[in-house]
């Protein structure tokens, strides 16, 4: 398998989504959490190699021992490949694919209440994180978001869309220059995506969110802060409604497989 050393970039973000994961998790189940998220979100791709385990583990804060312990998981879920030697290291196999039956369980079994509270919470980061994108993004920063926006439009896969869109956000944050942003970010987004991803979005929703974008970046580019926080907080909450209302549709109906 070709592979290739992750950006800088990605073990940041990899790092910031600790805090992501589920409670009740022991430090080596809560590690393989923090890298099968990154999987999911895209952040890791297939091919890419992990550092050495000496230097992740001192990355992730965590002893050898225990990072062997999370990627014997991932090996034995057929997520990473592991060689040894001088050029050996752990290379991720593939990307994770959830089911929509498994996601939909869960929007299912998510209150609405829950539901509600996550998008007050991602309404007022987006909402931040755009404003402060409008007044500390570098040109970089503006034409990584341009390039996602694009990629969302273009791509012809749902999950593809629904990844890129998820990665937007956070691009959002990173643009905001403020790491406690886009650590908060990843965390929701992580939460997110299993709720998200299982529910088909007709061609209309999707040319709204294709506005949403360009409304976003376009008030980011012009330095408009009040115009960036705007679009950013409607698209957030627009999304949120939508899964609110795919979230009540599933519960009045029969589940699949009940």
């Amino acid at each position: 398998m070709q592979s290739t050393a992750i950006s800088t970039r990605a073990l940041d973000l990899l790092l910031l989504l600790r805090g992501s994961e589920p409670e009740g998790l022991g430090r080596a189940e809560q590690v393989s959490y923090q890298i099968e998220t990154g999987i999911l979100m895209g952040i890791l791709a297939e091919g890419d190699r992990l550092p050495t385990e000496s230097v992740l583990a001192a990355e992730l804060g965590i002893s050898p021992i225990t990072l062997r312990q999370s990627l014997a998981a991932l090996r034995t879920k057929g997520l990473i490949e592991t060689s040894r030697g001088r050029s050996g290291g752990s290379v991720i196999r593939r990307q994770i694919e959830l089911t929509d039956t498994q996601l939909q369980h869960k929007l299912r079994e998510t209150s609405t209440e829950a539901l509600r509270d996550l998008g007050d919470l991602g309404a007022a980061i987006a909402s931040m994180s755009a404003r402060l994108a409008a007044s500390r993004a570098d040109p970089k920063n503006i034409e990584h978001l341009e390039d996602l926006a694009k990629r969302h439009s273009d791509s012809a896969e749902e999950r593809a869309r629904r990844r890129m869109d998820s990665r937007f956000h956070v691009a959002i944050s990173i643009a905001a220059q403020s790491s406690k942003l886009t650590s908060a970010t990843l965390q929701l987004e992580a939460e997110l995506m299993t709720l998200w991803w299982g529910i088909p979005v007709n061609s209309s929703s999707e040319s709204s969110i294709v506005q949403q974008h360009t409304a976003i970046v376009d008030a980011i580019r012009e330095r408009d802060s009040d115009a960036a926080g705007r679009a950013a907080e409607h698209h957030s909450r627009t999304e949120m409604e939508f899964l609110i209302e795919q979230h009540l549709r599933l519960i009045m109906q029969p589940e699949a497989g009940a």
